[in-house]
């Protein structure tokens, strides 16, 4: 937690700093945005709560699928096993980093279907976007996309270190993905997703909200048809209509929305 704290601060620093010298959208607030409160609730939740669910995950997934033989293998896949973990470290930190994002790609794909949107649009309801929108995502969506993705590619057999710097480079790409920065990296635009390629992904329009999905390697996007990235415009205008906009009502909207969806069908189908 201490550790969390400091980084909280000297990232409010920085990016705050980039976003008064390279702002993409001027007229948001620098520092302080309308959503900061919220998204900082949600940065809470993820330290408090978040921390063990990989490993919950595993334990519970083995222990169901293997039965007495569960808590062995799920022993074996945390610490590491089988020929993945005799590469080089660093070798397996860039290939947990690409499987990771490769699966991420799809399932974020998947959230932007009409079954799972209700969760993922919390994400994109921020209408001032800037480093802390990462933080903002649904349970639902981050036991998902977060833990379970990690959960699946930890079942490959690397060591916990290769997880470990994993871990740190996507701390560092995310909210430098959401940043307030007109950055396009430039001859590196298709190599590297940059704060404008994935400012494009939370535009209001539906159109342009469905492509570029890719957490951190637009290879992806451009393999499967999703890339937008037109050259000298900048995206503005965030945000998706109808989720409320704090909290608690964020955290029940989802299902309420789904269950509203049943409803619908359950009147339609009464009155046919």
């Amino acid at each position: 937690m201490d550790w969390s704290l400091v980084n909280l601060a000297v990232s409010f620093a920085a990016f705050g700093l980039l976003a008064r010298l390279w702002p993409c959208n001027p007229e948001q607030p620098r520092l302080l945005s309308r959503d900061l409160p919220d998204n900082v609730i949600y940065w809470l939740l993820g330290v408090l709560l978040y921390g063990g669910l990989v490993t919950l995950l595993i334990r519970g997934g083995l222990g169901l699928l293997l039965g007495a033989h569960g808590a062995t293998a799920s022993a074996a896949v945390l610490a590491g096993y089988g020929w993945t973990s005799r590469l080089p470290l660093a070798l397996q930190a860039v290939l947990v980093i690409v499987i990771l994002d490769f699966v991420q790609y799809w399932l974020h794909r998947l959230f932007h279907t009409r079954s799972l949107w209700p969760f993922h649009a919390i994400h994109h309801s921020a209408e001032q976007l800037e480093w802390t929108t990462t933080f903002r995502i649904h349970p639902v969506n981050f036991v998902v996309y977060g833990a379970g993705a990690l959960a699946v590619v930890q079942l490959a057999g690397f060591l916990p270190g290769a997880f470990a710097i994993a871990a740190v480079v996507n701390s560092l790409m995310g909210p430098l993905a959401h940043a307030n920065v007109d950055w396009t990296f430039g001859p590196l635009r298709y190599v590297i997703v940059s704060p404008v390629y994935h400012r494009w992904h939370h535009v209001k329009d539906p159109a342009v909200y469905n492509r570029n999905f890719a957490p951190t390697f637009p290879i992806w996007d451009l393999m499967f048809g999703t890339c937008y990235m037109p050259k000298g415009v900048l995206p503005s205008s965030y945000g998706v209509e109808g989720v409320p906009p704090h909290f608690l009502a964020q955290m029940i909207w989802p299902f309420q929305e789904i269950a509203r969806r049943f409803t619908s069908k359950a009147d339609a189908a009464a009155s046919a």
